[in-house]
C-alpha cells in the first residue's frame, strides 16, 4: 500500500482519542520504541502494567510521568470492569506489557475483548515482538509460522502436544508451518529434551534467547546437541524455540 503523501498535523499538537492503546515495548533494548508508543504514553491518562516496577524502568528512562496501575493474570477479572468504565468515562488507556506486544500470550486480549464489546475503540500500536525478532533471523521457513504459546507445565502435557504436531504436519503434508514457542529459563532442558523424543536428536531446531540484549543467543543445529549444551550450562533469559515440523530450514 503506497504511502500518503497529504501533510499531517504535528501529533503533538492533536489530543489523544479515547480508547485502549496496546502499545508495544522493547523485549530487552529500551531503544527499540517507536516515536508514536513514547508520544501515547506520555499523553493517555493511564498505563496499565503486568509488572509496574519492571515497566517503570522504561517509563523513567524516557520521562513519563503518568498513573501506572497492575492489570495481570491475577486481578484481570476483578479489575476489567473498573477499567471499562474509565474508558466508557472517555479515557485514554494504555496497555503495556512486560515486554513486546500486547495480547501476545499475556492477560491484555481479556481487556481488548471486553472493550470492544462495549464499542469502545481500541488502537494497536505496533513494535517489537520476541517470536518474530527470532523468526525472521532464524533461517527458518518465514511464509508459514504459527505460534504455540508457551508449553504446558507437566511433561506429559508436552508430550502429548509435540505428538500431536508431528501427526497433523506428517513429512509429506502442504503448507506446514514453522512452530514456535516461548519458554522459561527453568523449563528449556526438559523440553528440549522432549522434543528430541518425539521429533529424535538430529531434528533441526533454533534457540533464541536474551534477545535485542548485550548476551543476545541463537543456537542452530540438531536438538541433541542444544539440549545437551544448555544441560551442562545453566539456562539465563527467556526463550524462543523455533522448528519446522517437516525438519525444514
Amino acid at each position: 500500500m503506497p504511502m500518503s503523501t497529504e501533510p499531517l498535523p504535528h501529533p503533538e499538537l492533536q489530543p489523544l482519542a479515547p480508547g485502549l492503546y496496546l502499545v508495544a515495548t522493547p523485549i530487552g533494548n529500551l531503544e527499540d520504541i517507536t516515536f508514536r508508543a513514547v508520544r501515547i504514553l506520555k499523553s493517555c491518562d493511564r498505563i496499565l502494567a503486568e509488572d509496574t516496577r519492571h515497566s517503570r524502568i522504561l517509563l523513567d528512562h524516557y520521562g513519563v510521568r503518568k498513573p501506572v496501575e497492575p492489570y495481570h493474570d491475577f486481578n484481570k477479572e476483578r479489575s476489567t470492569a473498573g477499567y471499562l468504565q474509565r474508558l466508557k468515562d472517555g479515557e485514554a488507556v494504555a496497555l503495556i506489557c512486560d515486554a513486546g506486544t500486547p495480547g501476545i500470550a499475556d492477560p491484555a486480549f481479556n481487556l481488548v475483548k471486553a472493550a470492544l464489546a462495549e464499542d469502545i475503540s481500541v488502537f494497536s500500536v505496533p513494535g517489537p515482538s520476541a517470536l518474530l525478532t527470532a523468526l525472521t533471523a532464524s533461517g527458518l521457513p518465514t511464509d508459514r509460522f504459527s505460534f504455540e504459546n508457551f508449553p504446558p507445565k507437566k511433561s506429559a502435557q508436552r508430550l502429548r502436544k509435540l505428538e500431536t504436531l508431528k501427526e497433523k504436519w506428517p513429512p509429506d503434508a502442504d503448507h506446514a508451518p514453522t512452530l514456535g514457542f516461548f519458554v522459561a529459563p527453568y523449563q528449556i532442558v526438559n523440553f528440549l529434551g522432549e522434543i528430541q523424543q518425539v521429533f529424535g536428536a538430529e531434528f533441526y531446531i533454533v534457540v533464541a534467547r536474551e534477545l535485542t540484549k548485550k548476551f543476545e543467543e541463537f543456537r542452530r543445529g540438531p536438538v541433541g546437541e542444544i539440549a545437551e549444551h544448555y544441560a551442562k550450562h545453566a539456562p539465563r533469559g527467556e526463550f524462543v524455540v523455533l522448528f519446522h515440523p517437516q525438519n525444514k530450514r
